[in-house]
């Protein structure tokens, strides 16, 4: 999977947590002994970013890992550039899926920006959730108040940890992420098996696709045979074709087709990607991403 390689971005990301934390290295992982930090709610508590847009209007387009039936799944954001990325990218994955992503099926386990609950004053929803300090690769992240789930080992649990260090190892600063509180390093590879048959990279729900379309991502697929068709605004099948990923049957590989389409006018439409059942032919492990197609 590409990794965002660029340079500025790390020298914020170092600037970023050491300011938070004063530290050049992870250490030791906290006892848990110590008294209980006291909780704020947030200046903003609507979830917007919070952060300073460059003079010049720059933007920055990134990942956000969301879930889908279970498993994790990629979209992108395009905000505000600031040189505290990892600490722009937490925000917008704590601000969760879009309404057309809801309306896809995409959800997410990682709880909102911290927030008043209302009621009694110090009640609070949501977790604080952010880079406490970066060293040799190594982001450490700190989420307050700490998550109940996260130490019952639940599915839920491994798909917010899995949604966190993949939003954060994006960055070529990031390859490893651990959770105060937690002496155990989380490289993606430790959440493989929360992926998806097939992951869709691009386009993204809601996009305003060109013509052609280049649809990409990686797949686990029988024989490495990604198949992909186009639906227009009435379901009729524009695109039909096939690509082959780099590896395939019981490893994944990477893939990308240019496919051209034909409709007559703009209209809402669906990128569906899947694979060919080896026993019958039949569509299966299929990933849908609604989008807007254009002549």
């Amino acid at each position: 999977m590409k990794r965002l390689v660029m340079v500025v971005l790390g020298v914020g990301l170092l600037a970023m947590a050491c300011a938070k934390s004063g530290a050049s290295s992870l250490g030791p992982a906290p006892t848990g002994t110590g008294p209980s930090p006291t909780l704020t709610p947030p200046v903003n508590p609507s979830g917007a970013p919070s952060v300073t847009p460059a003079p010049n209007g720059r933007k920055l387009t990134f990942e956000v890992w969301l879930t889908k039936g279970g498993k994790l799944f990629v979209t992108k954001r395009t905000e505000p550039f600031d040189v505290a990325v990892g600490k722009l990218s937490l925000e917008a994955l704590q601000r969760g899926p879009s309404a057309s992503e809801l309306g896809a099926g995409v959800a997410t386990e990682v709880p909102p920006p911290l927030q008043p609950a209302g009621g009694q004053p110090g009640d609070f929803i949501g977790a604080s959730i952010a880079i406490a300090s970066l060293a040799g690769g190594n982001a450490l992240v700190n989420v307050q108040p700490p998550w109940p789930v996260l130490q019952q080992g639940t599915p839920a649990a491994r798909l917010a940890m899995a949604q966190i260090v993949y939003t954060l190892t994006q960055y070529s600063t990031i390859s490893r992420v651990t959770f105060r509180g937690d002496t155990n390093l989380y490289s993606r590879a430790a959440f493989d098996d929360l992926l998806p048959a097939i992951l869709v990279e691009g386009p993204v729900i809601g996009q305003r696709i060109s013509n052609p379309v280049t649809v990409s991502g990686t797949a686990n697929v029988f024989e490495a045979t990604v198949s992909l068709r186009i639906l227009d605004g009435n379901g009729k099948t524009v695109a039909n074709t096939f690509t082959t990923a780099t590896c395939g049957t019981g490893c994944r590989g990477d893939y990308s087709v240019s496919v051209p389409y034909s409709v007559d006018r703009v209209q809402m439409g669906i990128v569906e990607v899947y694979e060919s059942s080896a026993k019958d032919g039949s569509a299966i492990n299929v990933v849908d991403i609604p989008v807007t197609l254009t002549p």
